[in-house]
């Protein structure tokens, strides 16, 4: 090959490495992270049912983004506020009490290797009327706080980690209350 044609190799051969090196790390810079999410707004999780929409919600007060590389919308929502996540998960309940889902929570702990320890519990109700659990659980390292929601055929469990102050604050607490299940209560 003569040198004339080294420069029209090099430009293709620089054109190949923009597309196969350079935009995979910039989509992978652009989808990774966090997506601030307005005050007040409402988030679904859970399968999309026949009318498009999908059967849990939780409405989010100001500050909180939604984390999309922990986030999988058919299963569960994954939110953070500074140090602060609140994962929210659908789980089958049918017709089960929050105490069943509680005692069942720890046994799928003990099943997957995980060490942990729950600690004494404390009803709580959506403002829609869904009873539920709230309570410590500590893993070797770490505590967090878990709540477990039981409608009559979906339910929910709830993963709060970070600085116990915000963890047991005013805006998880609002949270844990604005969970919504499609069909059930008010």
């Amino acid at each position: 090959m003569d040198r004339k044609g080294w420069p029209g190799t090099l430009a293709v051969a620089a054109v190949l490495v923009v597309l196969g090196v350079g935009l995979p790390m910039a989509d992978r810079r652009v989808s990774a992270g966090a997506v601030p999410l307005p005050a007040g707004a409402r988030v679904q999780v859970g399968p999309l049912g026949e009318d498009e929409q999908r059967p849990v919600s939780v409405q989010v007060p100001d500050g909180w983004a939604l984390d999309i590389d922990a986030t999988e919308l058919s299963e569960s929502v994954a939110l953070l506020n500074g140090s602060t996540s609140f994962q929210l998960s659908v789980i089958m309940s049918e017709g089960a009490t929050p105490e069943q889902l509680w005692h069942g929570l720890g046994r799928i702990e003990q099943a997957g290797g995980v060490n942990a320890r729950q600690g004494e519990t404390v009803a709580i109700t959506t403002t829609q009327g869904v009873p539920g659990l709230v309570g410590p659980v500590t893993f070797r390292d770490r505590m967090a706080m878990v709540a477990v929601f039981a409608a009559a055929v979906l339910g929910a469990d709830v993963v709060v980690a970070g600085p116990p102050a915000e963890v047991m604050g005013a805006d998880v607490g609002a949270m844990l209350r604005s969970i919504r299940f499609a069909g059930a209560g008010a």
